[in-house]
């Protein structure tokens, strides 16, 4: 016993071992339930993206500048509605291709006419836009589509749209001969005021005009009707004419960068409101829309024989200050078989002017020939000192020489009067040739004659002696009166004979003197002669400077009838 315990206690070990107690775990441990839910969260999630995902579609763009793939999103109204998944290059390496994927909200607003674009930071015509993009990044732009069947591949555009597609109000097309500095952006203006803004510009198919879209605001497309003229209203519009210096700009922003500007034409009926898409005729100045009010036209000749200096085309044709028409060409015929030059001016009357009131008594095609006998002639006339422009001036002139109208050529043709220029040179120089016509060195010659008989009357011995008998006989007088102061009354006869014998003498010495100063002497008949045509002279200036004086602007109008 005592070995026994020894050697168990020299080996450490225990007299019995336990038999070991096995338990078997659980099958399912709480730990597999982090990868379980994980799972089912990864797939509701893929479910969930999968079911709000929208279509995946592809736009083309020239440049992919500022996008980035997995990053750039595609926004309406600043609100994300997909983003960029891919971006590659074409084919031919000419475009890129950007693979997006939309949300499903918009899946069905992707048709033909939805709009794609970059927004970036731009400075358009009048505006800045996309500056919040420096800090953000560029991101795509949407306008959701209409009408029309889903699609999956669109055409970027590379500008935004002028006016969003949700703005009220409607579209027009103007046509141009000239661009001008009109932009996509240029505003339009209503009386002065921004109420529109072109939303496209493109050249005509046939190459002959340009094309441009406006887009009016609500409510001021009512505004546009079929009697609207539109017309271009940028930069500095001066105007130098018959009429002086004139400067018209609708506002400061027009004269940076330009604008359009459309009026309504006064109408005796009230006109409504056009539809959208009209088209117009957009004209280069305010004057030539006013112009085109008047559409009718009649077309006259008239024939100048002196220069027409400063009459151009488009210079106005007027009636008593009244513009009823315009210029329509000036030209230089030369006739080779007289060797001789004409000039026809081509004018043309708009009758829509004239305002007519009493009942046409006369067919209306010879209303203009019965004027023309009453005396409508066509006159050039200077309108402007300064510039030197001319126009032509219809005006009745009551006693011009009876003229009828001629229908011969193309166009019927106006009989014309000289200018006012004319007229004063014409009259000068019908003055010069009387004056040239006077006798002027016979004159001279008579007055030189008749100085020198005077001369030698004056030396003569007839004319001492006839002066020395008046005095014998103022002395013989003066004795008679002396005695009969006297009381020699006795002598009265005798006085008597001797006064009658004094008057005898004096009738011989003034018969003397007759004889050389009478009225038939030739000095005196010379210098009646000369004094008559100096008269006739004088009363010629005299009336020239009265009618001057009554009237001064016959300098420039001419003497007729005043307007």
């Amino acid at each position: 016993m005592t070995n026994q315990s020894s050697t168990e206690s020299d080996a450490g070990f225990p007299d019995s071992i336990p038999e070991p107690e096995i338990r078997r775990g659980k099958w399912f441990s709480i730990v597999w339930l982090i990868p379980l839910i994980a799972i089912l969260v990864g797939g509701w999630l893929a479910v969930k993206a999968m079911r709000e995902s929208g279509p995946t579609i592809t736009i083309v763009f020239k440049s992919a500048e500022g996008l980035v793939p997995g990053k750039t999103e595609i926004k309406y109204k600043d609100v994300t509605v997909g983003k960029v998944e891919t971006i590659q290059l074409s084919e031919d390496l000419s475009q890129v291709l950007v693979t997006s994927v939309m949300s499903r909200d918009v899946s069905s607003y992707l048709t033909h006419d939805t709009l794609f674009w970059v927004v970036r930071a731009r400075v358009a015509v009048g505006e800045v836009s996309g500056i919040n993009t420096l800090f953000s990044g560029a991101y795509i732009g949407m306008a959701p589509g209409k009408n029309g069947k889903v699609v999956y591949r669109f055409e970027g555009q590379e500008k935004p749209p002028a006016v969003s597609r949700d703005t009220p109000g409607q579209q027009f097309h103007l046509r141009a001969d000239q661009l001008g500095s009109l932009d996509i952006g240029s505003p339009v203006y209503y009386r002065q005021v921004k109420v529109g803004r072109v939303t496209n510009v493109d050249m005509a198919q046939d190459g002959t005009g340009v094309l441009l879209e406006i887009f009016i605001q609500a409510p001021y497309h009512h505004q546009v009707k079929y009697n609207s003229r539109f017309y271009n209203a940028s930069g500095l519009n001066m105007d130098i004419g018959t009429n002086g210096v004139r400067i018209d700009t609708p506002s400061l922003a027009s004269l940076l960068v330009g604008g359009i500007s459309f009026f309504t034409a006064e109408a005796v009926k009230t006109v409504p409101p056009v539809a959208a898409d009209q088209m117009f005729t957009l004209y280069e100045s305010r004057d030539a829309a006013i112009a085109a009010a008047f559409s009718y036209r009649e077309y006259y000749l008239l024939y100048f024989d002196e220069t027409v200096r400063g009459l151009t085309a488009g210079a106005p044709v007027e009636f008593s200050g009244i513009k009823i028409g315009e210029v329509v060409s000036v030209r230089l015929l030369f006739d080779q078989d007289h060797l001789t030059f004409r000039i026809p001016v081509l004018i043309a009357i708009e009758p829509d002017r004239f305002e007519f009131s009493g009942a046409l008594a006369i067919p209306e095609y010879r209303v203009v020939e019965e004027l023309v006998k009453k005396g409508l002639r066509a006159q050039q006339r200077t309108g402007n000192l300064l510039t030197g422009q001319s126009y032509v001036c219809l005006n009745m002139y009551p006693d011009a020489a009876q003229q009828d109208i001629l229908t011969s050529d193309t166009y019927p043709i106006l009989p014309t009067v000289p200018s006012a220029m004319g007229e004063i040179t014409t009259t000068a120089r019908r003055l010069l040739d009387r004056f040239n016509r006077l006798p002027l060195e016979a004159t001279l010659k008579d007055i030189r004659t008749a100085a020198n008989q005077v001369t030698e009357t004056v030396g003569a011995d007839n004319l001492t002696r006839a002066i020395d008998n008046i005095d014998e006989s103022f002395a013989e007088f003066k004795k008679v009166t002396a005695d009969f102061n006297n009381g020699t009354l006795a002598k009265l006869d005798e006085m008597l004979d001797q006064a009658r014998q004094t008057l005898a003498k004096g009738e011989t010495a003034l018969a003397e003197a007759g004889s050389v100063l009478g009225e038939s002497a030739p000095m005196v008949v010379n210098l009646n002669r000369l004094l008559m045509e100096l008269q006739d002279a004088a009363r010629t200036v005299q009336a020239l400077a009265d009618y001057l004086e009554r009237h001064p602007d016959a300098i420039v109008y001419g003497k007729g009838l005043q307007e």
